[in-house]
């Protein structure tokens, strides 16, 4: 899952920086053909919505190159009239996928977290001698699926036994907990030793936090920004001068901060 999407870049660059086509005619369906061309490419993805006569199609009755501005897999009913709305840019869209990718990558670099949702994960906690609180690696703890405890000798194959969470049981992690990924011990406290612990947990996000949204974006547009090809297409632009670019690396680093530092609820 990105943190962010083209369409949300291209709309932080202001309006002048790409355009709208609406009910562009596309053709008329025979029942055969199943290929459509838009007049333009560089289509923004996520702008795309098709019609016909009776309304709109679902998007996944079709696939669409954005790059190219191509539509395919959707044969319409002999006599309906195929339209569209898009946007498009001046630069191709798997350019600024790519870009986001590299800009969620360092983002996830630099904070030392993963904001998307992660399932089935499993880490091993070692056990100092008397400890009864542990901490995950990841975090916020959406479930954690099964906490087991190495009960053998560590010279010995594994043998792991299942602890229960709960008031009266084995550990607890409420909320609060999950929160920051901590785990407390009330009663059955595990031996010391190397990676005594096996956790199956979840972590993360099933949407992103609106502060990495807003991280995601501003990172993507400073690479745009400094970028050869985007200062040839948009020269004579003056969006972002020295000072706006200062304000969006001040920001960066604002983000990159809180993000290392606390848990990000998110709206």
């Amino acid at each position: 899952m990105s943190y962010s999407s083209p369409q949300e870049i291209w709309k932080h660059l202001g309006k002048d920086a790409y355009t709208k086509i609406r009910s562009e005619t596309l053709g008329t369906g025979n029942g055969t053909i199943s290929s459509w061309a838009l007049d333009f490419d560089n289509v923004i993805s996520g702008s795309v919505s098709l019609y016909t006569n009776s309304g709109l199609v679902t998007s996944s009755a079709y696939s669409i190159d954005y790059d190219d501005g191509t539509i395919s897999g959707y044969t319409a009913t002999a006599g309906l009239i195929i339209s569209a709305d898009y946007d498009y840019a001046d630069l191709p869209d798997s350019i600024i996928r790519q870009m986001i990718s590299s800009s969620d990558s360092l983002i996830e670099s630099e904070t030392g977290r993963v904001f998307s949702l992660t399932t089935s994960n499993t880490e091993y906690l070692s056990v100092d001698e008397s400890q009864d609180v542990f901490f995950l690696k990841n975090y916020p703890v959406t479930t954690i699926s099964s906490l087991s405890v190495n009960t053998a000798s560590q010279t010995d194959a594994p043998s792991w036994s299942a602890s229960t969470s709960g008031l009266g049981e084995d550990y607890i992690a409420n909320s609060d907990d999950l929160l920051i990924g901590r785990i407390r011990f009330i009663d059955n406290l595990p031996q010391a030793g190397q990676d005594v612990l096996k956790v199956v947990y979840n972590y993360g996000y099933s949407a992103t936090p609106p502060l990495v949204k807003e991280l995601s974006i501003l990172v993507t547009l400073r690479q745009m920004i400094n970028s050869s090809v985007y200062k040839s297409i948009f020269k004579g632009y003056d969006n972002f001068t020295p000072v706006r670019l200062n304000e969006i690396n001040e920001r960066i680093e604002e983000l990159k901060r809180i993000l290392k530092k606390q848990s990000i609820e998110p709206v």
